[in-house]
């Protein structure tokens, strides 16, 4: 009996200890995550400039939070500021077959830096950048002239055989089945009308307002658009989704998640699982919603032909 007694008594203790632990929330909601929006947004703001660190850090001090741990490899990175590498010319890189896409990663550019720090990288080469081949504009004797579909600063646009030789770690990847040439060429035609340089009634970004995580880009907007999506455009538009979402894509591992995780964490201080549950749903979303380049990479649609990985 005094045995039960005791274990009674203990076992109400430490109810009662965790009631007085517990954390409860915040008396105005509405107001604190009002607050927490304003000061996420002016962290998500900084992504890929030089005052990201500060952000980071003062967002950590005031929440709890990991950014600056997390996004560590990015925070001591050189930025580049036009999309220049130290690297040497990949002089090897084919461009022979139309419709090949092109990948590329380990190093940013103005366009591709919020891209390429949130993008999931669990694959080598750590591939965020992507393009298409339209083998009538490439010109080996010119190779600077605009022959692969892709994203720049004013939205879908064009880069050349000479952009991606410069690329520090690429991949090339040729379609697996035979291509209908009247198919593809309508489907390539259909994309120049967005990467007409004349064409600037749209905006670049993987979220609209460029850096509004919760505002994913959909695949079929014309408003907004990003290189891996302008490559998905043409290939759906041709007749075939190069959107894996294949589970190696680990989108845990991602600056996009430590940026959902430490957002809901700080919104959802009071509740674990409220904050979890969050960040369960939104990467859910994120995956259905947008194309990243290495879900095309593992698309059974394509295989790879070529890779150079210089940078890790």
């Amino acid at each position: 009996m005094k045995k039960c007694m005791i274990a009674v008594t203990l076992a109400a203790a430490v109810m009662l200890v965790a009631a007085s632990c517990a954390v409860e929330a915040p008396v105005d909601e509405l107001a604190y995550e009002a607050q927490v929006d304003a000061d996420f947004e002016a962290v998500v703001a900084t992504l890929g400039t030089a005052d990201a660190a500060r952000a980071f850090a003062g967002f950590d001090e005031k929440y709890g939070t990991s950014l600056s741990v997390d996004f560590a490899e990015q925070l001591s990175a050189p930025r580049f500021s036009s999309g220049g590498t130290n690297y040497a010319e990949l002089l090897d890189m084919p461009f022979a077959v139309d419709g090949a896409v092109y990948l590329s990663g380990g190093g940013e550019g103005l366009v591709s830096s919020v891209i390429g720090w949130v993008a999931p990288k669990s694959l080598p080469g750590g591939y965020y950048h992507g393009a298409v081949l339209d083998l009538d504009k490439f010109d080996p004797n010119n190779l600077e002239a605009a022959s692969l579909q892709t994203a720049i600063a004013k939205g879908a646009g064009y880069e050349s055989a000479y952009d991606w030789q410069r690329q520090v770690n690429a991949c090339v990847l040729d379609p697996v089945f035979t291509v209908n040439r009247a198919r593809l060429n309508s489907a390539q035609s259909a994309i120049d009308y967005y990467c007409d340089p004349d064409n600037t009634d749209m905006s670049y970004g993987f979220f609209e307002g460029y850096v509004n995580i919760f505002n994913l880009v959909e695949k079929e907007s014309n408003d907004w658009w990003y290189c891996t999506k302008t490559v998905w455009r043409m290939y759906d538009r041709y007749g075939i989704d190069v959107d894996s979402n294949s589970p190696r894509v680990d989108f845990s591992d991602s600056g996009l998640y430590s940026l959902v995780k430490a957002y809901y964490n700080a919104r959802y201080f009071y509740s674990s699982s409220k904050a979890k549950a969050a960040m369960a749903a939104y990467i859910a979303d994120a995956r259905d919603t947008i194309v990243m380049a290495e879900e095309i990479m593992l698309s059974p649609y394509l295989t790879k032909v070529y890779e150079a990985i210089r940078a890790e």
